[in-house]
């Protein structure tokens, strides 16, 4: 088997058009499916190979991935790179004989592969897809009809993205499509419909991509395909908002490598989720020719994180940087402190993580205006996100629970300020310590005053509680429980201090912020950006359900 995997890996690098290389036709059929349900033992024989080091790795990189799918996340997302390098090898050398597989061409170029999960996609989309394409489709149709069509209107290329970049979401129900779809397409000796299907750029292809977008019971090319049985409108919600942040993340790089120039805007609102970003005056992209290698010192500052190539492909542009005492061009000091934090995070979503403005409200969550705009969390791959897990938090040791839940906290970022307590403040260097006792002696008073008023209204009720209560003044968690059983309620009050910070950035550029402050606003942005995504792919979820309904005569 490793002999034959080699031999595959070979022939698939010399390939230089990866649409020319080869897959197995299971991989886009995703055969077999795992079963429903939770914890379920994997259909088929696990096979373990012991490769050489790199080889793994090679043959993720010539393997057929899907748009949407990811190497970690939900099931329904998971790419089979593994899978697919090792089924193409072996069928390279030997038909594979199986009652799903057989009568279906064997191996399929990448690009036919391609084609047809495009194909499927588009009969098999839900009512929020066919929305954004229609309305696309007569943006189209209006422009083409004016003596001077115009550019093209941004639901437009919210329909180019989500038909053709890495948005799709993926289900048991559509891969059962492919499959129906391959057997119908695809038998052996076709070919020609081959050809068709790895082209996608003939007359052909645009006819079957239109019959299979909008299907109808009378001409429907997936006749004889089952009903699924399911709604699937949360996750055409979430493919929409994945199309939606794509595009978000494209125009957020335009607007930051034209922020230099005279007159350009310092702020602009991303939605979604609705945040608000803003980029210190002093900070610029440095541009540098794209003839000749970066300069040894400014490809050491790249390599460090002190600054980031935000240019497209081959056109180097870094930023942030500022201009020097000197009047020359260096990094941004201590900017490197937030790319430590991130490690991990896409590059769009760490900008916004430094931009965004900490305590800008979010828009409002109305279903109708942001309906096309979000995913299902409990089903999007985690990897289309920033992913964070708790070791990746190791080198910083802040605890987050100042008495209360953390999640909580984060849920109403968008509509308060940056509190925290005043020993914290004092800790992180933002306070001094007349200022932290001074705040923790107002939440003393405040809290024995709320004591004072509880231990009265128990006065005519219960003598032996109220001394009880009298001596535990010193200790306001005790008092609360004793309290509690004289069915009273006492609210301690935290020494809060707020911090007037407004960004990320803002705190970086401030030297007289500490740095360990700097760490902790890092972390906690990185936290707050990361649920507020979450959040917001949820809604959109919910309000793809609410604006269109469960429609039972549905075609899907």
């Amino acid at each position: 088997m490793r002999r034959l995997l080699n031999e595959h890996l070979a022939a698939q690098d010399s390939v230089d058009d990866e649409r020319e290389r080869l897959t197995h036709i299971s991989t886009v059929m995703r055969y077999p499916l795992p079963r429903p349900g939770r914890n379920q033992p994997r259909q088929g024989v696990q096979v373990r190979l012991r490769l050489d080091e790199g080889v793994a790795d090679q043959a993720r990189a010539v393997s057929l991935r899907l748009p949407g799918q990811y190497l970690h996340g939900h099931r329904d997302y998971q790419a089979r790179l593994l899978t697919d390098a090792v089924m193409t090898a072996i069928a390279r050398h030997e038909p594979i004989t199986d009652e799903v597989l057989d009568g279906v061409m064997p191996l399929l170029r990448h690009g036919t592969a391609l084609g047809l999960w495009r194909l499927t996609t588009a009969a098999i989309s839900t009512r929020s897809e066919l929305d954004v394409y229609k309305r696309a489709d007569l943006n189209y149709s209006r422009r083409m009809a004016r003596n001077v069509p115009g550019p093209a209107q941004r639901i437009e290329h919210v329909a180019a993205v989500l038909r053709e970049e890495d948005v799709a979401w993926h289900a048991a129900y559509r891969s059962q499509a492919v499959q129906f779809l391959a057997r119908k397409l695809l038998p052996p000796g076709a070919e020609a419909m081959e050809d068709i299907l790895f082209g996608q750029d003939t007359r052909a292809w645009h006819d079957l991509l239109l019959d299979m977008t909008y299907r109808s019971e009378f001409d429907d090319p997936m006749s004889g395909f089952r009903s699924p049985g399911h709604d699937f409108e949360g996750r055409g919600g979430s493919a929409v908002w994945r199309a939606e942040r794509r595009l978000e993340h494209h125009e957020t790089m335009l607007w930051l490598r034209r922020s230099h120039k005279l007159g350009a805007s310092r702020t602009r609102v991303v939605y979604p989720p609705g945040w608000s970003l803003c980029t210190p005056d002093r900070w610029r992209p440095a541009e540098f020719s794209p003839r000749r290698p970066l300069p040894p010192n400014w490809s050491s500052h790249l390599d460090a994180g002190r600054i980031l190539d935000i240019g497209p492909a081959g056109r180097p542009l870094l930023w942030p940087t500022i201009e020097g005492p000197g009047g020359e061009i260096i990094p941004v000091p201590r900017f490197e402190i937030a790319t430590t934090v991130a490690r991990g995070v896409r590059l769009n979503e760490l900008i916004e993580m430094v931009l965004v403005e900490v305590t800008d409200p979010a828009l409002p969550d109305d279903a109708e205006a942001g309906w096309n705009s979000v995913p299902d969390t409990d089903l999007f791959p985690t990897d289309n996100i920033a992913d964070f897990e708790p070791d990746d938090a190791a080198d910083f040791d802040f605890d987050f629970d100042d008495d209360s839940e953390f999640d909580q906290y984060i849920d109403e970022w968008e509509t308060r300020p940056l509190t925290m307590t005043a020993h914290r403040a004092f800790n992180l260097g933002l306070i001094d310590e007349a200022e932290r006792d001074a705040a923790v002696d107002q939440a003393r008073i405040a809290t024995q005053e709320q004591m004072q008023h509880v231990i009265a209204s128990l006065v005519d009720e219960d003598d032996q509680l109220c001394s009880d209560l009298r001596a535990a003044m010193d200790e306001p968690y005790r008092f609360a429980v004793l309290a509690r059983r004289g069915k009273r309620h006492l609210s301690i009050t935290t020494s809060n201090w707020t911090w007037p910070v407004t960004s990320l950035a803002a705190a970086i550029t401030d030297d007289a912020v500490p740095v360990r402050a700097v760490e902790y606003l890092a972390q906690l942005m990185r936290l707050r950006c990361k649920r507020r995504l979450e959040r917001s792919m949820e809604q959109a979820a919910r309000a793809a359900f609410d604006h269109f309904g469960y429609d039972a005569n549905s075609i899907l």
